[in-house]
């Protein structure tokens, strides 16, 4: 369980937020409209959230974070801020891990906002050398991050272990990983004291959690503070 209780406040409207909103073409046919109407044909596809968590304004990376829905799971990667292609690489490195068919099986739907890190969707959605459209990525209502309150509020637990102001530019990829695991160890009460790991790995398998650098950690090893990154 979480050390505190909280509840997700909507962010605040900055300059900033307003300097990389998406262009509307781009929303075209990709809106949380679009996707309800996708569900209708689609009732069991899979749903990934998508986001950044920012360290410092000045940082030159940030993470990103995918959340899957069906087992409250969450990966983290390392990637340069506001970068598509950064973005685009990571989902480009997923399809070759997990596989094609396994990769269009988990990442069906990818819902996420409106930071121009997400605004070359094509380059997430395709295969250029084949032409083939994999998944589908789908946008929230600008300013309505509420529509993907899980990863969300599952961001609470990555600032458990790094508190705002605290630059991102020094992590590793291992610190990522440890980070990650960490995270996804901690039972939830609203999946009868299960963790993500847990439901995740039934879900898919060990091949696939071992595919990803998902490993399993006893309660009283998980470890949710800023010390697990100087280990």
């Amino acid at each position: 369980m979480l050390a505190r209780a909280y509840s997700y406040k909507p962010r605040k409207r900055t300059g900033e937020e307003n300097k990389i909103r998406i262009d509307n073409s781009i929303r075209k046919g990709r809106t949380l409209d679009n996707m309800k109407e996708y569900l209708k044909v689609h009732p069991k596809a899979n749903i990934v959230e998508m986001d950044t968590v920012i360290g410092k304004q000045e940082d030159k990376k940030c993470i990103l974070t995918l959340y899957f829905r069906n087992s409250k799971l969450m990966l983290v990667f390392l990637i340069d801020k506001y970068k598509t292609n950064s973005v685009s690489s990571i989902f480009k490195k997923l399809r070759k891990e997990l596989g094609y068919e396994t990769f269009k099986f988990m990442c069906e739907i990818v819902l996420t906002n409106n930071g121009w890190e997400f605004s070359k969707p094509n380059d997430i959605e395709f295969d250029y050398n084949t032409g083939e459209k994999l998944i589908n990525i789908f946008y929230c209502n600008p300013y309505s991050s509420w529509e993907k309150g899980g990863i969300e509020i599952n961001h609470e637990f990555i600032r458990y272990i790094i508190p705002k102001r605290i630059s991102f530019d020094q992590l590793t990829n291992k610190n990522l990983i440890d980070m990650m695991n960490n995270i996804n160890n901690v039972k939830r009460r609203s999946m009868e004291y299960k963790t993500p790991y847990e439901i995740f790995s039934s879900i898919y398998g060990e091949k696939i959690t071992k595919k990803l650098h998902l490993k399993y950690i006893p309660k009283d090893e998980v470890d949710l503070s800023y010390k697990l990154l100087i280990k």
